[in-house]
């Protein structure tokens, strides 16, 4: 019954299928495992001679010595520790004897932080550990101290503001970009901040997502307050995709339609999710439709913007009229506080907002995208737990931009942060080669092709099995 492999989708991609070699027999189905051949020619190449003594090379028969007719080569996957290095950087000064005016030396290379002693490499090693590897400073510290050499906290904490203030012209690029998007995603996440008046206190991290504009960003404000969005989406005109936070509320209504909300179906269906045990007859029913709304979603996937639209008028429309209608009447019938009452209110103050993805082929049915994006925050929340003061807060907004560019276009995060931290220590005034969209397509040996190919098969699977389910519900 879900054997895939007898009636894949047009959809699918047959070269996907035909590099799958091997066959994993899982619970329901055979999934294939896509083999990945290791390019060993991107690796230093260290060769180790094992040969046989001058005794051992005497044949045993009859005496001789015996001749090489091949070699057998068996590689292997070896890995040295990170390591600190002294670069002594030695110029000589030259004088003229005669005039006995003037000494001239060489420049020094340019160095990330002003006479500090770490170089690019160090500095951004730091920069990735702590926001894409979410390695708190005191974990590095002791990371460095196994390579002989103890540097402070505070030291890396010095550092890390120094790249910080260095990246911002490149972050306020990237917010400018985001702000001209027709089309954004938005979401935030609570971080614990010390140092407050009264200790510590709760602060939040934004992240504002945008569609022509493929760039992330952070904003870090001191409270869950409407001011947050407000000011940072000043100038903005478009479609913003939020949840139901009431702070949006001001924001849709006093920009006069410039801002239109386009609400989240995810939120929609968990506020259902959990009325099942109290009313299942009724949730399951809303469920249900919710489902063929999110297949409708799948199908178009693949399709162009307008195809897309087209086919949510003609087929999602009809299913969101009869959650509508049924939306009226458990309105009536749900006891007041029941779960499935809140779901229903819930669902009814949103729904004009529900309706509205309908209306652009470059809308989602949901927000899933930037609550993905701020799950990166959450794990790095559990990790160093909380921010050290409220100015660490808009550094951190700064740095983990830069980093979730390089997430996004699947970029070696060390090789970007280390050209930035040059180039931009020299005033390096063309910031548009520097976006994480265009490095990425001038150092397409920095970007980083696995996650690309697990995702794009992952993908594939997904359509394949979902294809097969509604061949078989026909």
């Amino acid at each position: 019954m879900f054997d895939l492999d007898a009636d894949l989708p047009a959809s699918s991609d047959p070269e996907e299928h035909a590099r799958s070699d091997d066959a994993v027999d899982v619970q329901g189905h055979r999934r294939h495992r896509k083999k990945r051949a290791i390019d060993w020619e991107k690796l230093p190449q260290i060769r180790h001679e094992h040969d046989l003594s001058e005794e051992e090379k005497i044949c045993l028969c009859c005496g001789r010595r015996m001749d090489c007719i091949g070699e057998d080569v068996t590689r292997e996957l070896e890995l040295q520790p990170a390591k600190l290095e002294a670069h002594i950087h030695v110029r000589p000064k030259y004088a003229c004897r005669s005039c006995k005016e003037g000494v001239c030396a060489a420049p020094l290379p340019q160095r990330p932080i002003p006479g500090g002693i770490a170089g690019p490499g160090l500095v951004s090693e730091v920069i990735v550990s702590k926001f894409s590897d979410h390695l708190p400073l005191y974990r590095l510290e002791d990371i460095i101290a196994r390579s002989g050499i103890y540097i402070a906290r505070s030291t890396l904490c010095d550092w890390v503001q120094f790249a910080a203030e260095l990246f911002k012209p490149l972050y306020e690029l990237q917010r400018r970009r985001v702000l001209q998007s027709a089309v954004m995603w938005t979401d935030d996440t609570p971080v614990t901040v010390l140092g407050g008046l009264q200790g510590s206190f709760q602060g939040n991290f934004w992240t504002y997502i945008g569609h022509e504009q493929p760039y992330s960003v952070y904003d870090f404000t001191t409270n869950r307050t409407r001011d947050g969005p407000a000011r940072f989406l000043q100038g903005f005109a478009g479609y913003l995709h939020a949840d139901a936070f009431t702070g949006y509320d001001a924001i849709f209504l006093g920009s006069h339609t410039t801002i239109r909300e386009v609400a989240c179906w995810a939120h929609a269906r968990r506020k259902f999710f959990d009325a099942v045990k109290s009313y299942p007859r009724e949730a399951h029913q809303v469920l249900e439709w919710i489902r063929q709304l999110y297949d409708i979603e799948d199908r178009a996937r693949m399709w162009s913007l307008e195809a897309r639209r087209q086919l949510r008028v003609a087929e999602s429309i009809p299913v969101l009229d009869k959650i509508e209608a049924s939306l009226t009447v458990l309105a009536r019938t749900a006891l007041p506080k029941s779960g499935l009452a809140k779901a229903v209110t819930y669902a009814r103050n949103q729904w004009e907002a529900l309706r509205r993805y309908t209306e652009d082929g470059r809308l989602t049915i949901d927000n899933n995208v930037s609550e993905r994006t701020l799950r990166h925050q959450a794990i790095g929340r559990k990790n160093w737990l909380f921010l050290g003061s409220e100015a660490a807060g808009p550094r951190a907004a700064v740095l983990c931009t830069i980093l979730a560019g390089a997430k996004r276009h699947r970029i070696e995060p060390w090789c970007y942060v280390r050209e930035l931290l040059l180039r931009m220590h020299a005033d390096d005034s063309r910031l548009d080669e520097l976006l994480p969209d265009r490095w990425a397509a001038a150092h397409p040996e920095a970007v980083l092709t696995h996650r690309l190919d697990e995702s794009r098969a992952k993908a594939a699977r997904t359509r394949a099995r979902r294809a097969h389910r509604r061949a078989h519900c026909k």
